[in-house]
């Protein structure tokens, strides 16, 4: 019996039949740092591997709570307004300058906190941390990580602290984050609001 390619028209020229199977050819983009951790990329890594998926977690977090922030803009501005009535009063003799340069560096620090946030994102195998430098873990630089209490989980590595980079990202108001143990002896701790979900989208531990 001959088997005839899809798209195949009885009596059309033959460049034309082939030519139509050969667009329904579908091309796949395998991304090879994820290869260990999908043994079943061969046969459709796009549908079966969980980890070559767009934007999976995302989070954003102030580097200061909220109630944290209003309480210190608060103070500040009424700090400001303080120095700017004991200029007025001769007895004290305070130039006018003063309140200018406290207004600027309070103003600034208003926007400082309002501005710099810590965000975490997880695409396509690459974790990604935005906190005044960018950062970009990808999966399979990942050994092992730890849920938990911050202050517990931040040098969990077992390799002591000597030749071994530790960096915190973590902002005010957060207990419990995730610690990352990484090649190169490095350990990466992030402050995460949920960090059980962040965690489940991470590769087993490599032995």
């Amino acid at each position: 019996m001959n088997a005839r390619p899809p798209g195949y028209q009885p009596g059309a020229p033959a460049s034309l039949s082939y030519g139509s199977a050969f667009t329904r050819i579908r091309t796949y983009h395998i991304n090879l740092a994820n290869m260990a951790f999908c043994p079943g990329f061969l046969i459709n890594y796009e549908r079966i591997c969980p980890y070559n998926m767009a934007k999976t977690f995302e989070e954003v977090q102030n580097i200061l709570p909220k109630d944290a922030f209003v309480i210190m803009s608060v103070v500040l501005i009424a700090t400001d307004v303080f120095i700017l009535i004991c200029c007025f009063i001769e007895s004290l003799n305070i130039p006018l300058w003063v309140f200018g340069a406290t207004s600027v560096i309070f103003a600034a620090i208003i926007v400082f906190c309002l501005s710099v946030k810590l965000r975490i994102f997880v695409e396509n195998g690459v974790i990604h941390i935005r906190f005044l430098k960018r950062y970009a873990i990808p999966f399979g630089e990942i050994i092992d990580h730890k849920v938990g209490d911050i202050d517990v989980i931040r040098n969990y590595s077992g390799w002591g602290i000597k030749k071994v980079t530790f960096k915190n990202l973590i902002c005010a108001g957060y207990d419990n984050g995730v610690s990352l143990k990484l090649t190169g002896r490095r350990v990466f701790t992030l402050s995460i609001g949920d960090p059980d979900t962040f965690a489940s989208l991470l590769p087993p531990a490599q032995n």
